[in-house]
């Protein structure tokens, strides 16, 4: 055997004349390999300026005196470029990209990549440049994790305070600090200061389109339903309406009608649930002098089915007095998705009149 098996040092041969070449000759190998480190591993080629002992890691595509010496170790010696074969598990840095490279035995791997190593900055100072787990780091995604779960505990080896606390913390009131929630790497959902300094969360079902489904206030700690279906409807003129059965209550303008659920057409109003859940309405009429009802009621229809014990209003059977005399109901209902409801009138005994612009039908969707 005339070298070693690892690194290819020269061996001496037992009556070898001029014992101090090969020594001389091992000594350099050590020298270029032994905590290595390349200029940079971008050239294809030699570069114009180098001095002796300079070292480069061939990129792919290499030409000219480095052709086929594609990720190889050029080492610039007595004015000549030798090629260093790498071996696996050879630990390269590369001085212009501050990184740190392991040889696979196929190709160089950057701690921080594929194998999942960290790429150290400035590690005397404990900080640390890129944190791979099972994944690849980037300059984007300077943390990366694939993981099934994940566990973080107060401290109780130091010992700590016993807290815990997560800090996001972004430049500016315009920017984010928020988590996102992903199916197959599209957006679903969104939660955090999003743009402003309230705290708001969002979903999407494509990932463009988003919707915010709750905002909590900074100033106050007010809670906005922003998609929470809600109106309030009133009608501008005195109303009459014949006695002995359910009549719909006419209403004729919104004070608002968040979502657009509550729908106003020949002025019948019809609320429609947007989702399933429990809603909360509000109906109110005030009596206008004109003939003589012995009772006014109002109520609620749920899907066209007449009023129900539970959203009924009555007067009662006392003295009317126009623009005094008011009946009030507020019914809390739980609704399917497409429920309809919408408001009634019952006078008893005679034709009664409904005074304008005081009256009310609102709702608001609360669970």
């Amino acid at each position: 055997m005339t070298d070693t098996v690892r690194l290819g040092l020269p061996l001496l041969a037992a009556a070898q004349a001029q014992k101090h070449v090969t020594h001389n000759e091992a000594l350099l190998i050590i020298d270029a390999v032994v905590q290595l480190s390349v200029i940079d591993s971008e050239h294809t080629s030699p570069p114009e300026t180098v001095v002796d002992g300079d070292r480069y890691r061939v990129a792919s595509g290499a030409t000219g005196e480095w052709s086929a010496w594609d990720l190889n170790i050029a080492l610039k010696l007595d004015g000549e470029w030798r090629k260093l074969v790498p071996k696996s598990g050879w630990i390269c840095w590369d001085e212009t990209a501050q990184l740190l490279s392991v040889w696979t035995g196929s190709g160089w791997t950057d701690f921080g990549g594929t194998l999942g190593f960290l790429t150290t900055g400035a590690v005397a100072d404990g900080s640390l440049s890129r944190i791979g787990i099972l994944t690849a780091a980037d300059a984007t995604n300077r943390l990366a994790v694939k993981t099934d779960t994940a566990l973080f505990s107060h401290d109780d080896v130091t010992p700590g305070s016993g807290d815990l606390r997560l800090t996001l913390n972004k430049s500016a009131a315009a920017r984010d600090a928020g988590f996102v929630f992903q199916d197959g790497w599209s957006t679903r959902a969104l939660f955090g200061l999003l743009g402003d300094d309230d705290f708001t969360v969002k979903v999407t079902p494509d990932g463009s389109s988003f919707f915010t489904g709750l905002v909590v206030r900074k100033g106050d700690g007010r809670v906005d339903h922003v998609r929470g279906a809600k109106f309030s409807a009133y009608l501008n003129y005195g109303q009459d309406y014949a006695a002995g059965a359910w009549r719909d209550l006419l209403f004729n303008n919104f004070r608002h009608n968040d979502q657009g659920a509550a729908a106003i057409v020949s002025n019948v109003l019809t609320f429609t649930a947007p989702t399933a859940g429990v809603y909360l309405f509000g109906l109110s009429a005030t009596y206008e002098a004109g003939s003589a009802p012995s009772k006014m009621q109002v109520g609620l229809s749920v899907s066209g089915a007449t009023p129900t014990a539970d959203t009924l209003g009555t007067t009662g059977d006392a003295t009317f007095v126009s623009g005094e005399t008011q009946c009030r109901t507020t019914a809390l209902l739980s609704l399917a998705a497409g429920a309809t409801v919408g408001p009634k009138i019952w006078f008893t005994g005679a034709n009664g009149r409904v005074l304008g612009n005081e009256n009310v039908f609102w709702g608001v969707r609360i669970a």
